[in-house]
């Protein structure tokens, strides 16, 4: 939905309340004062708050971040890595290891039951971000499912990554406190 056109239908609902207003005060219907001032306070609450948003298109994807980030804020991430920078090949790389355990990653099996795919790149750009990298816009398959080479297994690939060629490596990890294995991030590079 378009901001401007939900900034209109919410001023829209604010003057009909107004209106509600003035009739509850003029016919004195003190019983329905208290609910009038009640959706007058809800309905300008939401229309400042989208009057200082800088987006243009609102979706359900950006309420349900918008919400999650409000009512639950996660803890900051802390994992131990390294960071290393070099030439192969003619192209610059920066590549970021991860000690085990490392971030856990959203896959999930195929139908085939062959290849992981990411399902979500939520906790992905959250990492991205913790290394100083720019977010990626969409999941991706393993790259094996797509050229067909085993030595893919485990990788994922973003040919259009802002900063070049971004590849992350998958392995298991095992969560210290509740024994149970999980698919995490070994190490992500980008190269130039």
């Amino acid at each position: 939905m378009d901001l401007a056109t939900l900034k209109y239908i919410i001023l829209g609902l604010l003057f009909i309340c107004v209106i509600w207003l003035i009739r509850t005060i003029v016919k004195k219907e003190t019983e329905n004062l208290l609910r009038t001032i009640l959706l007058i306070v809800i309905f300008f609450a939401i229309f400042f708050y989208l009057q200082h948003q800088k987006i243009e298109k609102i979706t359900y994807a950006y309420i349900k971040a918008q919400f999650r980030e409000t009512f639950f804020p996660e803890s900051p991430l802390h994992y131990v890595y390294y960071k290393e920078e070099g030439t192969s090949g003619g192209s610059r790389f920066i590549r970021y290891s991860f000690e085990s355990p490392g971030p856990a990653l959203a896959v999930s099996m195929d139908a085939d039951h062959k290849y992981f795919h990411l399902r979500d790149v939520y906790s992905l750009n959250r990492v991205l971000e913790y290394v100083g990298l720019p977010k990626v816009n969409k999941p991706v398959q393993e790259l094996a499912s797509i050229t067909g080479k085993y030595h893919d297994i485990n990788l994922y690939r973003w040919d259009d990554y802002a900063w070049g060629v971004l590849t992350i490596e998958r392995q298991i990890c095992q969560d210290r406190e509740k024994l149970n294995p999980y698919q995490c991030i070994m190490a992500i590079m980008v190269t130039r």
